[in-house]
C-alpha cells in the first residue's frame, strides 16, 4: 500500500469514527429530549380528559343542586308524601326540558317511603321484595353524609348507556334524593378528546367500570377483570342468551349486543396482558408498550374514584413530535458535514472546492427532507384537525377511487359573527372559540367521515356514503345546536355555522366542489343565523 493508498485510508476511518460518536451521542440526547416530549403529550391528554371530566361531573351536581332546591321548597310548603308523590311525576318534565337526554328519572325515599316519577305501580316494587333503604343509591347517599354522590355507573344493555344514579342525603338525616342520569356527555368527551390517529382513551371508575371509551364495545366492562374473568363474561353471556325465549326478539337483541361487546373487551384485554400494572406504577410518565403485536406509548393518571388511561400508536407520535426529533437530527447531520467537511479541507485543500459544493447539495437535500416530513405532519396546530392540505389530499383520493355509485356531501361552513368575538373578546377568547367549533364538529360526524379547519372560522365536513342532504342539514343543526350548549355551559360567546352542501360524485374534483359549495355557502351566509343551503 502506497503512501497515498494509506492517507486516505487512515482519513476513512478518522471519518467513519467522528460519524459513528457524534450519531451516537447525538441520537442519546435526543431519544431524552423525545421521551420528555412524549411524557408531556400524554400526560397533558390525560390530564385535559380528567379536567373535562370533572365539568362534566360538575354541570350533573349542579343540576342535581337545582332538584333538590325546587323538591325543598315543594316539602316545606306540602309535606304529605302523597302530595310529593304527584309532584314528582310533574316536575319529571320539566327535569327532561332542562337537562334533554342526561335526565332519566327522579326518585327519593321521604317519610318511610318510597316515591317515584315514572308510571310503574308500587305493588311491582312490592312483588320483587324491593327495599329503598338497601339499595346502593340509598346507601351511598347516607355515607356521604350530605354530600351529593355518584353510585357507580354500570352498562344498561336494555337502553344503550352508560347508567348512574346521583343523590344525596338530606339534613333530616333520612330523606334521600335521587335521579338516574344517561352519561352520553362523557362519551362524548372521550372522542372530542382523541387527537391522534389510532389513538385510544379509556376512563373508568374506581370499581374498574369503563364509562368512557374511543372504542364504544368497551362501555360497561371492567378493567379490573383478569383475563380468564374477562372470558367468563362472554360464557356468562352466551348462557343468558341460551335462557331467552326464541320469541323474544328485543332480549335476543341485547343479549347479542351484550356478547358482541364481552368478547371485543376480552380480545382487548388479552392483547393488553399486564401493561396496566406497568403503567400504574409510575404517574409522572409515559411507558412504551406493546398491543396485539403494535407498538404504544401509554399513561394512566389514577385519581381516587376514575382513572384516565390513554393510549397512542407510535407513529402517530412520532408524527405529532416530529419537531423534537426530525429537526435536532437534521441539524445534526448538517453540523457533522460541516465538520467532517472542515476536516478534510485541514488535510487536503485541493479537494476544499468539491466539499463545499457536495456540503451546498447536501444541505438543499436535507432541507428538501424536512419541508416533506413537516408536511407529512398534516395538522392544524390550534384545533388537531386536518388542515386544509391534508384535507384537500385526502378528499382528492377520495374521489379517485370512488366508484359510479358511490356518493357523498361536501360541506364547507363558515362561522357567523365570529369577527365581533374577536374584536369584542380579543383573539385568545376567539381561538377558544374555534376550539369548542372544532370538537363539537368532529363530535357530530362518524369515523367513516372526515373533517377539516381551512383557515380562521372556516370548516369543512365530507359525509361518506349518502346523497340525502336532509342528512347534512340534520348535521348542522346538532353542531350548531351542541355549540350553542357548550359555549353557555362554559361561559363563552356563542357563534352560528352556516354551511353550503354539494353532491360528490365519480369524477367530480376538489376544486370543483369546493367552488360549488362555497356558492351554496353564500346564499346560506345571507341571514348570518347558522342557514344551510345546497347546490
Amino acid at each position: 500500500m502506497d503512501l497515498h493508498k494509506l492517507t486516505e485510508h487512515k482519513k476513512t476511518l478518522l471519518f467513519t469514527a467522528i460519524f459513528i460518536i457524534v450519531n451516537i451521542a447525538g441520537i442519546f440526547f435526543i431519544s431524552i429530549h423525545e421521551s420528555n416530549a412524549i411524557d408531556k403529550y400524554l400526560i397533558e391528554e390525560a390530564t385535559d380528559t380528567r379536567d373535562d371530566f370533572n365539568n362534566v361531573l360538575a354541570d350533573y351536581k349542579h343540576s342535581f343542586q337545582i332538584f333538590t332546591e325546587m323538591l325543598s321548597r315543594e316539602i316545606e310548603n306540602n309535606p304529605d308524601p302523597d302530595q310529593i308523590w304527584n309532584y314528582l311525576k310533574t316536575i319529571d318534565t320539566k327535569m327532561l326540558d332542562i337537562e334533554g337526554d342526561t335526565f332519566d328519572g327522579l326518585y327519593m325515599y321521604y317519610k318511610g317511603r318510597y316515591l317515584y316519577s315514572w308510571d310503574t305501580p308500587y305493588a311491582e316494587y312490592e312483588k320483587t321484595g324491593y327495599v329503598a333503604t338497601e339499595r346502593p343509591w340509598y346507601k351511598d347517599a347516607a355515607a356521604g353524609e350530605g354530600k351529593i354522590v355518584f353510585t357507580p355507573p354500570y352498562m344498561s344493555y336494555a337502553n344503550h348507556y352508560i347508567l348512574s344514579t346521583i343523590s344525596q342525603l338530606q339534613p333530616d338525616k333520612e330523606t334521600v334524593f335521587a335521579y338516574d342520569i344517561k352519561m352520553g356527555n362523557i362519551q362524548d368527551l372521550i372522542h372530542s378528546m382523541n387527537r391522534f390517529k389510532g389513538e385510544q382513551v379509556i376512563l373508568y371508575n374506581q370499581n374498574g367500570t369503563i364509562i368512557g371509551s374511543t372504542t364504544e364495545a368497551y362501555l360497561g366492562s371492567s378493567f379490573h377483570d383478569s383475563i380468564p374473568e374477562a372470558k367468563a363474561r362472554i360464557d356468562e353471556a352466551k348462557r343468558e342468551l341460551a335462557a331467552i325465549d326464541e320469541n323474544d326478539d328485543d332480549e335476543i337483541e341485547k343479549a347479542k349486543e351484550k356478547i358482541a361487546s364481552a368478547t371485543s373487551f376480552y380480545n382487548f384485554r388479552e392483547s393488553f396482558k399486564d401493561n396496566l400494572s406497568l403503567l400504574a406504577k409510575s404517574s409522572d410518565k409515559a411507558h412504551s408498550i406493546t398491543i396485539d403485536g403494535s407498538r404504544y406509548y401509554g399513561y394512566l393518571l389514577q385519581e381516587d374514584d376514575y382513572s384516565f388511561l390513554v393510549l397512542i400508536p407510535f407513529l402517530s407520535m412520532l408524527k405529532a413530535t416530529l419537531g423534537n426529533w426530525l429537526v435536532p437530527l437534521l441539524l445534526i447531520e448538517l453540523l457533522l458535514i460541516y465538520i467532517l467537511n472542515q476536516i478534510s479541507r485541514a488535510l487536503k485543500n485541493r479537494e476544499l472546492k468539491e466539499a463545499y459544493v457536495e456540503l451546498g447539495q447536501t444541505q438543499k437535500r436535507l432541507q428538501i427532507a424536512l419541508k416533506a416530513a413537516q408536511k407529512e405532519a398534516a395538522i392544524d396546530e390550534l384545533t388537531g384537525m386536518m388542515n386544509f392540505s391534508s384535507f384537500k389530499k385526502n378528499m382528492t383520493k377520495i374521489l379517485t377511487e370512488m366508484e359510479p355509485d358511490d356518493s357523498g356531501i361536501f360541506i364547507m361552513i363558515d362561522g357567523d359573527h365570529f369577527k365581533q368575538v374577536n374584536d369584542n373578546y380579543g383573539h385568545n377568547i376567539g381561538d377558544e372559540v374555534i376550539k369548542l367549533t372544532a370538537q363539537m364538529i368532529v363530535g357530530r360526524i362518524r369515523t367513516i367521515d372526515i373533517a377539516s379547519r381551512l383557515h380562521g372560522d372556516e370548516f369543512a365536513i365530507f359525509v361518506a356514503d349518502t346523497d340525502d342532504y336532509s342528512v347534512a342539514q340534520r348535521i348542522m343543526k346538532d353542531i350548531n345546536q351542541t355549540l350553542a350548549k357548550e359555549a353557555a355551559k362554559r361561559n363563552m360567546p356563542a357563534i352560528t355555522l352556516s354551511a353550503g352542501a354539494v353532491l360528490a360524485k365519480q369524477g367530480d374534483t376538489y376544486v370543483a366542489l369546493s367552488k360549488a359549495a362555497d356558492v351554496a355557502l353564500y346564499r346560506a351566509k345571507e341571514t348570518h343565523d347558522g342557514g344551510f343551503a345546497h347546490e
